[in-house]
């Protein structure tokens, strides 16, 4: 829903916890994205259940990261 100033509140669920995120970006976009991370973090979390939450969270970040970057070389190219 956007607000007076053309913001929208959209919330998402990531890693059992709730997170309200006010911004221009569509409220799909943001659950779109928000579902990414939270499997991101499940993939990693089940893969090594030792880890802290901080450090699944840089992993989950490394991980799309280097996804992020791969795209953006692979679109370079053409």
């Amino acid at each position: 829903m956007a607000d007076s100033e053309g913001l929208n509140r959209t919330t998402i669920h990531i890693a059992g916890n709730d997170y309200t995120i006010v911004g221009t970006e569509s409220p799909e976009h943001v659950r779109e994205v928000g579902l990414l991370v939270d499997t991101k973090i499940r993939e990693i979390r089940d893969q090594a259940p030792q880890l802290d939450v901080r450090q699944i969270a840089v992993l989950a970040a490394l991980n799309i990261g280097s996804d992020y970057v791969k795209i953006k070389k692979n679109l370079g190219e053409f």
